[in-house]
């Protein structure tokens, strides 16, 4: 499996880089009866800029800094499929001052694409809270001839193999959808992963990738542009953003559906009171108007969840994407 090697390399450089970074700067614990936060906090983002991800990061971290009076920093991580970014907070003090901010499939279907992550999903991040969910949305180039899921299948079926489609990397939620819908629809397509939708994007609108699947808050700014044609919708329902593109469970494809949440997530040892302190003021944010009309311009439906309801979800996909990939037999490109 070439993914391996790649990312263990990747890996090991990181976590030598964090080591040293920790032993230089490593803050004071937590002091008790310390208010919090008494300092920056930094959210953790393992992707690059632009993504649905970095953009809802920042507008939570905005809210949160004017509610806490601290500054709340967006680092972005991307790199090894979201396990960088992942590793960066599993291995971080648990004083509440490093937080991960990421989608659903980083936590839930990456993992079992790689069995090199340094830290244990489940064990070593600790559930504080979603702020919103979203669809998928599958994206086509203009030019490449598909104006309907229907002409991709035909086109995949003449041609197997040959047709490529991108996701933000592998083992994301949108990577798993595909691969139950190649099973569906008996068709095979090449799958090319990116380090974040953003230059998936850029290539998909440049032609040099035909088709790609994004979540909707990545491409609200270039929903009228001429050189992509969006053909179907990966979520449960059809999207305001989009009300005349139909849903893949429409067209009669249920197993390529892909509904993506964002959480806040804290390293494992963080105690449960800051946690749930955490997880109370996100809440505060999300429900400020602020905060839910910014979601709706970008297509995101915003949601708050307690860290027992978040934990909840997050181990019953884990476990369900990990049931199904070893059944499918999916392994890493």
């Amino acid at each position: 499996m070439p993914l391996l090697n790649p990312l263990r390399r990747q890996l090991f450089a990181h976590a030598l880089t964090v080591t040293a970074a920790t032993l230089l700067t490593a803050p004071p614990a937590f002091a008790q009866g310390e208010a919090y936060p008494s300092r920056p906090v930094s959210l953790v983002v393992p992707y690059g800029p632009g993504g649905v991800v970095d953009i809802t990061a920042r507008t939570l971290a905005e809210g949160l800094s004017k509610l806490w009076g601290q500054s709340v920093v967006v680092e972005n991580r991307p790199g090894a499929a979201g396990a960088i970014g992942g590793s960066t907070v599993a291995k971080a003090k648990g004083d509440g001052y490093t937080l991960f901010y990421t989608d659903d499939g980083v936590l839930v279907s990456m993992p079992h694409f790689n069995s090199n992550i340094p830290y244990k999903t489940l064990s070593d991040l600790k559930p504080v809270s979603t702020s919103g969910t979203y669809p998928y949305i599958v994206l086509a180039n203009s030019n490449a001839g598909f104006k309907s899921l229907e002409d991709l299948i035909k086109n995949a079926k003449a041609n197997p193999g040959a047709i490529n489609f991108a996701t933000n990397g592998i083992g994301s939620t949108h990577h798993l959808a595909w691969e139950r819908f190649q099973q569906q629809a008996k068709i095979k397509l090449n799958h090319v992963p990116y380090k974040s939708a953003s230059p998936a994007l850029q290539d998909v609108m440049a032609g040099h990738i035909p088709v790609m699947t994004v979540s909707i808050g990545t491409i609200v700014p270039v929903l009228t542009d001429s050189r992509v044609v969006p053909i179907a919708n990966l979520g449960p329902k059809r999207a305001p953003l989009l009300p005349d593109v139909p849903t893949a469970k429409e067209l009669g494809y249920e197993r390529f559906g892909a509904l993506g949440w964002l959480a806040v997530l804290a390293p494992g040892s963080t105690p449960d009171a800051i946690v749930e302190k955490i997880s109370k003021d996100v809440a505060a944010v999300v429900a400020t108007d602020q905060f839910r009309q910014d979601m709706t311009r970008r297509g995101v439906e915003p949601e708050s969840m307690s860290p027992a309801d978040l934990a909840k979800r997050l181990r019953s996909e884990y476990e369900q994407n990990g049931a199904d990939i070893a059944r499918m037999e999916i392994k890493p490109n």
